[in-house]
């Protein structure tokens, strides 16, 4: 019981914690189709600017299931830096070598 993402980015959210424990987002964007190369490019620039990367935290927005009998929904979903980085920087190393 629970509920599943099936894993296609809608969207992401690059957000920190101010001193209060109160959630800062420094980068939200949501699309209508799964996110195209270029949207996720921007993310991960945007990303390599910050310095102290180890304060930053991440979700994408994907389509979500529930077995409490809600169907299909959009929400955000947590992510890890690895995974993040796996989706976001490796897809930008494979397109500098085509």
């Amino acid at each position: 019981m629970g509920i599943y993402d099936n894993g296609s980015m809608f969207g992401i959210r690059i957000y920190n914690f101010n001193d209060d424990d109160f959630a800062n987002i420094l980068f939200e964007e949501k699309y209508d189709e799964i996110m195209s190369y270029g949207q996720m490019r921007e993310a991960y620039l945007f990303y390599t600017e910050f310095n102290n990367k180890n304060e930053l935290r991440f979700q994408y927005y994907t389509e979500c299931s529930s077995t409490y009998g809600e169907g299909i929904y959009l929400d955000w979903y947590p992510i890890s830096l690895k995974l993040f980085l796996e989706k976001f920087a490796g897809l930008n190393e494979k397109r500098c070598k085509l």
